[in-house]
C-alpha cells in the first residue's frame, strides 16, 4: 500500500497501521521526518526498517535539506514521472494530511 504524508510530526498511530513492505512518500513538511536529526522526535529507525521510504526532491530543496542529512535507505523521488510510477504500482492508497 502507498501512503502519502505531508504533515510533520507524523502520528505514531498512523504508522502503527502500516504493513511490512508498504511505501511512504513524504512530501511538504513531512520531509523533516526523514532527517537524521529528527529521527527520535518523529520515528524510530526500526519503524522505517520494514517500509519503503521516499521523499520529494523538490520539497527537500525548498526546505534546504541536503541528501547527507537524511537517514540511510531513503529514496529520493526527483521527477513527476517517478512519482506517477509509485502511484500506478500501488493501487490502494491512503494519505495522512
Amino acid at each position: 500500500m502507498l501512503h502519502i504524508i505531508d504533515d510533520f510530526p507524523i502520528q505514531r498511530s498512523f504508522l502503527e497501521q502500516m504493513q511490512s513492505g508498504d511505501t511512504i512518500i513524504l512530501k511538504d513538511n513531512a520531509v523533516y521526518a526523514a532527517k537524521q536529526d529528527n529521527i527520535k522526535a518523529s520515528l524510530s529507525r526500526k519503524t522505517f526498517s520494514h517500509l519503503n521510504l521516499c521523499v520529494s526532491k523538490a520539497d527537500l530543496s525548498l526546505r534546504n535539506i541536503s541528501n547527507c542529512e537524511l537517514i540511510r535507505g531513503v529514496a529520493i523521488v526527483d521527477s513527476t514521472d517517478e512519482y506517477q510510477e509509485y502511484l500506478t504500482q500501488n493501487i490502494a492508497m491512503r494519505s495522512c494530511n
